[in-house]
């Protein structure tokens, strides 16, 4: 009887079929393990979060999570906070193994910038039929013994790597060295409250450029700079920049890449680079604001054309049998009804119509600022013509 009930409370302690493995670790500072450090499980499935928990180290500086859930479709994460300083490892997966070890070294954390560069800058620019699809690739290097932590965009909060990008980018995707929670993109500035421990590490990520005439890609730095590159996969595409010099075509994993490099660039200085070449009808988007002013004005000449036959033919079925002519003559100028719309009134009201959906389309990025710029310019000059070969009267 007894070895039935210990059989059934093993049975429901660990139920048959469910996969369950224990991610465990050790928090230590140089050699000495930080006692009473709160680590924090991050559980994700997709891009829900479910609920986690926590765990306390002991004396020896060890946390353990156990009885975790192997499903492929879940993904577990590992946080801790020292100093105001946020470490955080994942996403940690059991493989074959029952158990997943991971440690953190953490860092006093200081302010000092001198110790901090970026060792290479590396941007891979790939031109795809909705836009410019780009990744960046910092290599941090601090020489110091503390973390650096400054401060962010707004000077209100704490800031580890941080970048100047480019106007107009799409579709943000955290990689290596940072995450969602971390990782913040402001305007055109990208910041992470990760701290940059002593020694090397990468930070990466990526984004989008819609295609237009001349594509701005200038970038902003925040630390010393030893190599900045640019790899461009197309070579129609020119770089124009004082700061980055042509240094001819490199094979990059099986493609030919154009490359621009510069080196030995300072805090605050500001990179200028457009990219060029792409082309004002590179841009499939811009195809129907060109187009719609033509559409407009065959609609509307076809519809007045419509509409003086119709009223040709009123005219001669209500004249007396002896004054009807042939609908196709007409003797007298036509007069155009009371109360009708006039056509310079249809085409005002279409111009005005197109140049508002076009600024809806720029604030949903749908193309950037010299796209919008340039057809907006051309749809105004035509409303401005329009609007000058109205006769004084007719104009309030």
């Amino acid at each position: 009887m007894r070895r039935l009930a210990l059989a059934l409370a093993l049975a429901a302690a660990f139920p048959t079929g469910v996969s369950a493995f224990t991610i465990q670790g050790a928090i230590l500072k140089g050699e000495a393990p930080v006692a009473g450090q709160v680590a924090q499980l991050h559980v994700v499935r997709g891009e829900e979060e479910l609920k986690g928990s926590t765990a306390t180290t002991g004396a020896d500086g060890r946390y353990q999570f156990a009885g975790l859930d192997k499903d492929p479709a879940i993904s577990y994460y590992v946080s801790i906070e020292y100093e105001n300083a946020f470490y955080t490892e994942g996403p940690l997966t059991a493989g074959q193994g029952e158990t997943v070890s991971q440690d953190f070294t953490v860092y006093e954390v200081g302010r000092d910038i001198s110790a901090v560069q970026v060792k290479n800058h590396h941007i891979i620019i790939e031109r795809k039929p909705d836009g410019f699809h780009v990744t960046e690739i910092l290599i941090f290097e601090n020489k110091g013994r503390t973390a650096y932590l400054g401060t962010g965009p707004d000077h209100a909060e704490n800031a580890g790597a941080r970048v100047g990008l480019p106007a107009s980018i799409q579709g943000f995707q955290q990689g290596i060295g940072g995450d969602a929670q971390t990782t913040h993109l402001k305007g055109r500035e990208l910041s992470s409250e990760r701290p940059i421990p002593p020694g090397v590490r990468p930070f990466s990520f990526s984004y989008r450029i819609p295609l237009s005439g001349r594509v701005d890609l200038s970038h902003r730095l925040y630390f010393p700079t030893a190599s900045f590159v640019v790899l461009v996969d197309d070579p129609k595409l020119k770089i124009d920049s004082r700061a980055l010099q042509f240094g001819g075509v490199r094979d990059q994993g099986g493609k030919q890449y154009a490359v621009y490099s510069g080196s030995t660039f300072g805090v605050g200085q500001e990179i200028q680079a457009r990219i060029g070449g792409a082309g004002f009808w590179s841009n499939p988007g811009v195809y129907p604001w060109v187009a719609a002013p033509f559409l407009i004005v065959a609609a509307l000449w076809f519809a007045a054309r419509r509409g003086r036959r119709a009223r040709e033919a009123t005219r001669a079925a209500a004249a007396p049998p002896a004054e009807r002519q042939p609908a196709t003559v007409s003797t007298l100028p036509l007069k155009r009804p009371r109360g009708a719309p006039s056509t310079d009134a249809d085409f005002r009201k279409a111009y005005l119509m197109l140049i508002a959906a076009l600024d809806e389309g720029l604030e949903r990025g749908e193309f950037s600022r010299e796209t919008h710029t340039l057809i907006r310019q051309n749809l105004k000059r035509r409303l401005q013509a329009l609007l000058a070969e109205e006769p004084a009267s007719g104009v309030r």
